[in-house]
């Protein structure tokens, strides 16, 4: 039997706990008032002792019956309110504590401190599982969710602020050149080094560049490619960040998972295919911007295996005035 039938048997079958203490209520009344039938049949010629002590039984139970009910709903009032916060929760609203005022005694109040008790782990373990589903594990970076969201919310910045140039941003897509041969030389305990130093090597360049005008991201898109939100960026700004990229990853130290520096093995130099589009001075499609780029990226990656760089050219729609150091475009 599924837990909804279990619950809609509950419904029929039973009632309200002031419904349950009012039938007990009116049991007593019904005893009360056969009891109080009985003596006086049974002392009728004692009417005059018997009568009136009859009379004010019965009263006094149909006295109660009215008093104690309102009693016991006055009491029963922090349990609805405890119900409606539950039913809340159940609807999503995580944030529906259990508000039962003074008037509830100390069992009712501690149920409700153990309800908003239990509410606030719940709510703690779900923004933990929320951050942990948009972060990648082993490079512990944002992962491909993370980047859609990204890309979300710097496409719904430009939608509302005008698609005008200060506005624009960049994507850069890296990926790591030879790298299933560092695999299959090194292994993947090397592989899964190279990607974190990679990782890491993102995080300390990108953050030279972090201003209050433009902050970049970075993420894990697939096995060995990594994925660059650059905010208030043309395309100009990202071709001059993507080389100064691919010279930091010359330079860096990448190391096997044993310590040994991968530049002085037979991998060589570790290097990064990077390929960029702008959003919208290119396109205003969110799919088509990480198309370009991708296609960018294989284009740079297969004029390297022919033994040259392919640059891609520079558009003329910015004077070099308006590009900073950083790559990053400047009003």
């Amino acid at each position: 039997m599924s837990d909804n039938e279990n619950v809609s048997r509950r419904r029929v079958s039973g009632s309200t706990i002031a419904g349950k203490i009012l039938f007990a209520n009116c049991a007593v009344v019904a005893i009360g008032a056969f009891a109080g039938t009985w003596i006086t049949e049974r002392y009728a010629h004692e009417l005059s002792t018997f009568v009136l002590g009859v009379v004010f039984l019965t009263g006094g139970f149909m006295l109660c019956l009215p008093v104690n009910y309102l009693v016991v709903r006055m009491a029963l009032k922090p349990l609805g309110r405890l119900a409606a916060s539950m039913e809340q929760v159940q609807k999503g609203n995580m944030d529906a504590c259990a508000d039962l005022g003074a008037a509830a005694d100390q069992q009712i109040a501690r149920l409700a401190t153990s309800f908003d008790t239990m509410l606030a782990w719940i709510r703690s373990d779900r923004e933990t599982i929320e951050k942990l589903s948009l972060i990648d594990p082993l490079t512990e970076v944002g992962n491909t969710r993370a980047l859609q969201k990204g890309l979300e919310s710097e496409i719904a910045r430009i939608n509302r602020y005008g698609q005008n140039m200060p506005a624009a941003f960049s994507i850069l897509i890296l990926d790591i050149d030879k790298f299933k041969e560092i695999n299959d030389t090194f292994g993947h305990l090397t592989g899964d080094c190279v990607l974190r130093d990679m990782a890491e090597l993102l995080q300390k360049s990108l953050r030279k560049t972090d201003t209050a005008l433009a902050a970049l991201k970075h993420y894990r898109f697939g096995g060995d490619e990594f994925v660059i939100i650059a905010p208030h960026t043309s395309a100009e700004g990202a071709r001059v960040l993507a080389e100064r990229l691919d010279r930091e990853v010359q330079e860096y130290p990448f190391m096997t998972h044993d310590g040994r520096l991968l530049r002085k093995s037979l991998a060589g130099l570790v290097r990064a295919s990077i390929g960029h589009a702008s959003y919208p001075e290119e396109t205003t499609d969110g799919d088509e911007l990480m198309d370009l780029a991708d296609k960018r990226m294989y284009e740079v990656k297969q004029g390297r295996t022919r033994g040259k760089v392919l640059a891609v050219q520079k558009p003329n729609r910015l004077s070099d005035a308006h590009i900073g150091k950083s790559g990053v475009y400047e009003a």
